[in-house]
């Protein structure tokens, strides 16, 4: 049994793949993920196809490849992400793409979710969440080989590029799995969080844009993440500080620094010191002002950082 036809057109040419996107704002379900369904039977048929078109090794160029199709699949309770994507034969890194999932957990947010016949990323043109806008970022510049569909649900329609057969960046990767960012000092505890609290000095509110890590003075401190030294100096609030960019339109503030151990567009990595816990600038005792921010913003940490690895 063929799926519906309609649902997705694309017409091969011998430099790229043009879309032809025929709208329609309900896809077939399926109904079980087991053979016995025959959406589901269809779909391990074209993914074996998908497989066998793009691997020479295999015959492919004997394979006639089926259009793109999404189907879609009414959640259990008990379903995750990482089991389905084993049930369905798919990567995770596609289902979480196409569905707009900023993390695993988020899941549990739907009651639906599509699924297309091919493996592959998909790349909203309009990001809505921190996540989109790193895949966004970082695959932006290589749309001329992806395809350009549309995407219909209540919420109207969305316009992605589909990158067939292609996996999340190490970058993207990370962030998805919350692994983006290790803790600059591993034994530290956590004094302050990020968010509004009253200032230490002077007693009145104001915002905190990162978090406090207090540590023996003297104690290492490592970058969050590989990346390049952008700035070094010192600062009458900060003192002692370091500001690293990372991939994906990442930064990383480390202050009140006793020492500092790395020079303007050094590169680093995360076993890397990049100096030590100290009490310099505006510092009520040893500790490290630690801020990620992002195009300029700062984030809150505490949910780019491993949970395993939190300061105490």
């Amino acid at each position: 049994m063929r799926m519906k036809p309609g649902l997705l057109l694309f017409i091969a040419t011998p430099a790229l793949f043009l879309c032809a996107a025929l709208l329609q704002a309900d896809y077939p379900e399926i109904k079980q993920l087991e053979p016995s369904d025959p959406l589901f039977r269809q779909l391990q048929a074209d993914i074996q196809s998908y497989h066998k078109y793009t691997s020479r090794s295999a015959g492919g160029q004997n394979t006639v490849l089926p259009p793109l199709q999404l189907l879609s699949y009414r959640l259990r309770q008990d379903d995750d992400l990482f089991s389905l994507a084993a049930r369905l034969n798919l990567p995770y890194d596609t289902l979480a793409s196409l569905n707009r999932l900023e993390h695993a957990g988020d899941l549990g947010k739907h009651n639906h979710l599509l699924i297309p016949n091919f493996p592959g990323v998909f790349v909203y043109t309009a990001p809505v969440n921190a996540f989109e806008e790193i895949v966004t970022t970082l695959r932006s510049g290589s749309v001329d080989r992806a395809w350009r569909i549309v995407i219909t649900n209540p919420g109207g329609n969305r316009i992605c590029y589909f990158f067939p057969g292609e996996s999340f960046h190490s970058v993207e990767r990370a962030y998805f799995l919350q692994i983006i960012f290790r803790f600059p000092v591993p034994r530290g505890r956590l004094t302050s969080t990020y968010g509004s609290r009253s200032n230490p000095f002077t007693g009145h509110p104001e915002f905190h844009h990162g978090i406090d890590i207090a540590a023996a003075a003297g104690t290492e401190v490592f970058p969050a993440r590989e990346g390049v030294v952008r700035e070094t100096g010192r600062h009458p609030v900060l003192g002692n500080y370091v500001i690293l960019l990372h991939e994906g339109g990442y930064e990383t503030v480390y202050g009140h620094l006793e020492q500092v151990f790395v020079s303007l567009q050094q590169t680093v990595t995360s076993g890397m010191i990049i100096g030590k816990v100290g009490s310099t600038g505006m510092s009520t005792g040893p500790h490290l002002h630690f801020e990620i921010r992002r195009r300029g913003s700062s984030r809150d940490p505490l949910p780019l950082l491993p949970a395993g690895e939190s300061a105490q």
